[in-house]
């Protein structure tokens, strides 16, 4: 998934999931807080593989608990209704500072949910000379 997709938070708390991404995720999300004060948006079926990889780590591994609690514990499932909409939490509302707008931002196998004046500030902080330099490191870890 790929894009940018601004809506308008409804006096329900609603939000409508543009079609292009509502075609790849479903009917059925899941949201997580995330880093950055974002928060994920992930199909059923990317979700079921991220909780995979967190069952697969050690229980006695003290990390691999926290981070196992902290992301499964902040997650909830949603349901879409016929018009794609659903209600965002206030916890999710609160964490990724959304007011008035919200900015669906598809970045792959999952979609991040921003506070529009919040991913604004976020974007104005990186030039383009930053950018390159992040992708000349994930290069060379990659071995490329």
């Amino acid at each position: 998934m790929f894009g940018q997709y601004k809506r308008n938070i409804d006096d329900k708390k609603r939000l409508a999931l543009p079609s292009k991404l509502r075609d790849d995720l479903g009917s059925k999300i899941y949201l997580t807080v995330g880093l950055e004060g974002i928060v994920e948006i992930r199909s059923e079926k990317e979700f079921n593989k991220f909780v995979e990889v967190l069952n697969q780590q050690n229980s006695f591994d003290t990390n691999a608990r926290f981070v196992r609690r902290f992301w499964l514990s902040n997650t909830q499932e949603i349901e879409l209704d016929n018009q794609g909409r659903f209600v965002v939490p206030k916890q999710f509302l609160d964490k990724a500072a959304i007011q008035k707008e919200a900015i669906f931002v598809a970045s792959g196998n999952l979609v991040e949910l921003w506070g529009s004046e919040k991913f604004d500030q976020y974007c104005q902080n990186f030039n383009d000379s930053d950018i390159s330099s992040a992708a000349q490191k994930i290069l060379e870890r990659s071995g490329k």
